[in-house]
């Protein structure tokens, strides 16, 4: 009986810091994670691209890249979560919605070798703004609400781009959903870290 009531005091207490700590906005990322990922998809994107013009030949598809680079990102994520006092309900959230927005990008990946070609660049345009949309709704950042928006527009002119310059519009919407926002949350980082 003791033990059940120790437990949910534990809860309790464990319930209310992450409740304070969500409410102070607090926030343990430094936006490496995503300038990583960002940086790397646009790199993929425009070598894919001057490839498929036949302006360099490459030993292996670009985006084969990703394959480290996501295993460094998944390093990265796991020594930040471990540094924060509070895992909040909204890191959480935002947290499923980008796995869900990786297992689906890595699917749609996998479709482009059964032979769907520039549409499977289109699906991952149309989940790359619906992750944003989201991650903009559930942190209230206004940014990534507006960006869903603009990538939205992106995918739509997508279909109408089945060609090599798809890999543009993809590297228009790495800068917009990873680039720019990693920059924001390393800059708010490193005030944060100055402040302490």
């Amino acid at each position: 009986m003791q033990d059940e009531k120790q437990l949910s005091e534990r809860e309790s207490l464990e319930l209310i810091n992450r409740m304070i700590h969500e409410a102070k906005g607090y926030f343990y990322e430094s936006g490496i994670a995503a300038l990583l990922y960002g940086f790397t998809i646009l790199v993929c994107s425009i070598l894919t691209y001057l490839m498929e013009k036949k302006f360099i030949t490459f030993p292996f598809h670009p985006f084969y890249i990703l394959v480290p680079v996501f295993f460094v990102q998944a390093w990265i994520q796991y020594r930040e979560e471990k540094k924060k006092k509070a895992k909040t309900f909204t890191d959480e959230a935002i947290d499923y919605v980008w796995i869900g927005f990786f297992l689906s990008a890595i699917a749609a990946f996998g479709a482009n070798f059964a032979g769907l070609g520039y549409i499977t660049i289109t699906i991952i345009l149309f989940l790359s703004a619906f992750a944003a949309f989201l991650t903009g709704m559930i942190a209230k950042f206004r940014y990534h609400i507006i960006c869903s928006f603009i990538c939205w527009i992106i995918a739509v002119i997508s279909f109408f781009t089945l060609k090599p310059e798809i890999y543009l519009l993809l590297s228009a919407v790495a800068i917009l959903v990873w680039i720019i926002p990693g920059f924001m949350l390393n800059a708010t980082f490193k005030k944060l870290q100055h402040g302490k």
